[in-house]
């Protein structure tokens, strides 16, 4: 019997703490207050039983007033007149809060199955970025990842930022934004802006994770022991640090030591630092616009050529590495052969641990050698 009654208010117990988590008590409480106050008031000024009272003010919230039963004196009508009305206020208020409950239970469901989804997708990846923050570096490190189909995830705890990440993954969006800086012509964003991290995630299709990557559980959630490399471009130091640090140390733990890590550097007393921590490669943001700064300055078609290699959304001309050792054709093959038969125009070959700057056309190919092209993406 004991343990029947423990288990009995344990139920209970829970019951009352979903109830009150759903917002299910705001509604009954008040109800069961009203029944009560209207049992006992039609029973002590209409001296009615209490089984006649309480169905009197049941009809009577329910509005549903059969006419069997009504208040014969003054007290219990004028009593019956304001019961009615607020009862009335009550049942739209209850039927205009539970719409709410239902519907935001709905949609929160239907948010748990989106992220099922989406991490049960992350959980598939191999061989991808990690990218984590949510500014203009990670916004085109993901753009470039995306135009190279190498498979990557976004980590972003800003819901701002993310989000900007997103509109500017997104292809209309863009198109918008170039047309409108070209020809000043008014242009609606708002259709894009409207929408939602997840409406924009599906219609780009990037996965991302609405947490804070410098928690190495986030990391860990992301696949970090499957993954390629990590791509740290926070806007602070500190927290890039903690992300190279938690990375090696769980791709180390994990079983995947050869991990890539690039990060960015906002101060550049701290690139030491953070090669440090771990990182394969620093880059300072400054350093590299004052070199492109120039650039434009002194060489302008150079400029002109690689804006167009950065910004073109339809052709993926790009420097790259070629390893060899994934193209085992070009193996044995003249630098010329290579740019007939696999169109890329080799800049220099890299070969037991130093560079062959322009290679002659007749130098051949070697087994373990990686390449410096220039040419569509392979």
């Amino acid at each position: 019997m004991l343990t029947w009654l423990i288990a009995t208010l344990t139920r209970l117990s829970r019951t009352l703490q979903q109830a009150r988590r759903s917002g299910l008590l705001t509604l009954i409480v008040p109800f069961l207050l009203l029944i009560a106050v209207g049992t006992v008031v039609y029973a002590l000024l209409e001296r009615w039983t209490w089984l006649d009272a309480l169905y009197a003010t049941i009809i009577t919230i329910t509005t549903v007033g059969y006419g069997d039963l009504s208040p014969h004196s003054v007290a219990g009508r004028i009593f019956a007149i304001f019961f009615t009305l607020f009862a009335i206020g009550l049942a739209g208020y209850a039927l205009s809060t539970a719409a709410a409950i239902v519907f935001e239970g709905h949609h929160a469901k239907m948010e748990r199955k989106r992220l099922e989804r989406r991490m049960k997708q992350i959980a598939e990846l191999t061989e991808h970025v990690i990218v984590c923050g949510g500014g203009i570096l990670a916004n085109r490190a993901a753009g470039e990842f995306r135009r190279r189909n190498t498979p990557f995830v976004i980590i972003e705890a800003d819901e701002e930022k993310l989000k900007r990440t997103l509109l500017w993954l997104h292809p209309r969006y863009v198109d918008k934004r170039k047309r409108h800086y070209a020809t000043l012509d008014e242009v609606d964003f708002t259709i894009e802006e409207r929408k939602s991290i997840q409406e924009l995630a599906e219609e780009t299709g990037v996965l991302y994770m609405l947490e804070d990557p410098v928690d190495e559980q986030q990391l860990r959630a992301a696949g970090v022991h499957r993954a390629y490399g990590v791509i740290a471009a926070m806007d602070d130091d500190r927290d890039n640090t903690t992300i190279i640090l938690s990375a090696r140390d769980m791709a180390r733990r994990l079983g995947n030591p050869q991990l890539r890590i690039v990060a960015s550097a906002y101060d550049e007393q701290n690139m030491h630092t953070l090669y440090l921590a771990g990182a394969d490669r620093v880059i300072s943001p400054n350093i590299m616009g004052g070199f492109t700064m120039v650039t434009q300055m002194l060489d302008q078609n150079t400029a002109e050529l690689w804006d167009m290699m950065l910004y073109q959304q339809t052709k993926t001309m790009r420097f790259g590495d070629l390893r060899v050792a994934e193209h085992p054709e070009l193996s044995g093959q003249t630098t010329e052969e290579v740019r007939r038969n696999a169109a890329q125009l080799v800049l220099a070959i890299r070969r037991d641990g130093q560079f062959l700057f322009m290679p002659e056309p007749t130098e051949v190919v070697q087994a373990q050698d990686t390449l410096i092209v220039m040419g569509p993406n392979m």
